[in-house]
């Protein structure tokens, strides 16, 4: 048992006592993590009394570790009126609350802002305007940085009343701008501290600096980060100005989001949480891929009743028919799974897109030699027909290739066209090969009936 779970037990115990003043003491000496998962383990109904309890400042950071679970974040907010937002969201990193805004409804949200104070509110509204999912929408507006021309120590006193101002939290570079806002460079905070007083910052800084715009899809944001080592990504606009800054726990955060997504898409439950109660969000979540694999399942039966004279004078077609539809469907999963991986590693580029299906293709003809061997010899074990085994293997080896191909190209295609190549793997390609199996081996047995008859 951890202890995430023996709080969770015991705030629960001391609520129904109502021993309010107890929990509040409990609650003062956890963590913010070890709060967020009790409550995670809490009915609805406790949750806000927990919440109420807490400090300002950390019943704040626990709302912003909530963002991970909309839903149960969707719940609570609907006890908090818009006064108590407000002071929670005061609290948060513009980011955080930036993030924390979306979630609410229009009329909520403009409730919430008017009672924030001037300069919150203007920094939330310029967040909200990026793209949740850009590099704009998951930066810190606030950056250290410092013009080219100031000395080391006109640099230092700047940095220090910006900090004083700010509240600024640990940082590790200082970003140099030119007279125009533009990013030209960048210091590491050790050279500054240690550098001669009256040195200019043009002469120390570092030129060769990798900054992202701020309309760069996320993933791109977390592929950049990891192709240059970057613990700090600065974010600039379209005129080269430094507008923001991305820290290492916000691209930890979009790593864990995409992994989530991208895994959702491949078992087809959407964006479901794993905590979710709600039996209607849960049913929203999975029943369009479900209806996917419906609509997959009926065209084969149309497909299946097209080749009805040839099933009723040739039964023993349809004995392999699950064997080569699976194959077809996992050959097809495998080989979208390893190109939208690479894509989001940027290993592989939509660009590589011919010499990534011929690997697949030479890779499809070894496997489709090997199931096919093993298949016409099932079927010969079976049917006591050669012929129709060698029928089997053809159509298997002919499946396999089309599988690996769509598997391998479907993503790629996607990617180029700005849609979620994740989407192309779990219930779509097994559904399209399913299809796609069915029609090549009950045609192909088809066209050969007569021979396999004799």
């Amino acid at each position: 048992m951890n202890n995430d779970f023996k709080y969770h037990k015991f705030i629960k115990k001391l609520l129904k006592a109502d021993k309010k003043e107890l929990l509040r003491d409990l609650l003062k000496d956890l963590s913010t993590h070890e709060i967020v998962s009790a409550i995670l383990q809490l009915k609805a109904q406790y949750q806000f009394d927990v919440l109420e309890l807490l400090p300002k400042d950390k019943a704040s950071e626990v709302l912003s570790q909530f963002q991970d679970h909309s839903p149960i974040l969707q719940d609570l907010v609907a006890h908090i009126n818009a006064e108590q937002l407000s002071s929670f969201i005061e609290e948060m990193p513009g980011d955080d609350a930036a993030d924390f805004m979306s979630i609410l409804d229009d009329a909520k949200a403009e409730e919430v802002l008017q009672n924030l104070p001037v300069a919150d509110r203007e920094e939330i509204t310029t967040l909200l305007q990026y793209n949740e999912e850009s590099a704009g929408g998951i930066m810190n507006p606030y950056v250290i940085s410092v013009h080219k021309e100031q000395t080391v120590d006109q640099a230092i006193q700047s940095i220090r009343q910006y900090i004083q101002e700010n509240d600024f939290e640990t940082f590790y570079n200082v970003y140099v701008v030119d007279e125009y806002e533009h990013l030209i460079g960048m210091i590491g905070v050790t050279q500054l501290l240690l550098a001669e007083r009256n040195l200019l910052v043009s002469e120390l800084m570092d030129p060769n600096i990798v900054a992202v715009d701020e309309d760069l899809d996320q993933e791109e944001v977390v592929r950049v980060a990891q192709e240059y080592n970057l613990v700090v990504v600065p974010v600039i606009d379209k005129h080269l100005r430094l507008v923001g800054r991305i820290t290492i726990d916000d691209l930890v955060d979009v790593i864990y989001e995409e992994h989530q997504e991208d895994m959702a898409h491949v078992i087809g439950t959407g964006s479901e949480e794993v905590l979710e109660n709600s039996v209607f969000r849960t049913v929203r979540d999975r029943l369009p891929w479900l209806l996917m694999s419906v609509g997959g399942g009926f065209i084969s039966a149309m497909v299946m009743s097209f080749f009805a004279n040839t099933v009723s004078v040739l039964p023993q077609v349809v004995y392999f028919l699950p064997l080569i539809a699976a194959l077809g469907g996992n050959i097809g999963i495998q080989s979208s799974s390893i190109v939208v991986r690479g894509l989001a590693t940027g290993e592989i580029h939509p660009s590589d897109l011919f010499s990534r299906l011929w690997k697949e293709i030479r890779v499809a003809v070894v496997n489709g030699l090997v199931c096919s061997a093993l298949l016409a010899g099932m079927a010969f074990y079976l049917t006591g027909n050669v012929k129709l085994g060698l029928v089997n293997a053809g159509t298997l080896m002919m499946i396999v290739c089309v599988a690996s191909t769509l598997g391998a190209s479907i993503p790629m295609l996607m990617k180029r066209l700005n849609i979620d190549p994740a989407l192309a793997t779990g219930p779509f390609i097994t559904t399209t090969n399913d299809v796609l199996g069915i029609l090549i081996h009950l045609g192909v047995a088809t066209q050969f009936a007569i021979y396999l008859l004799k």
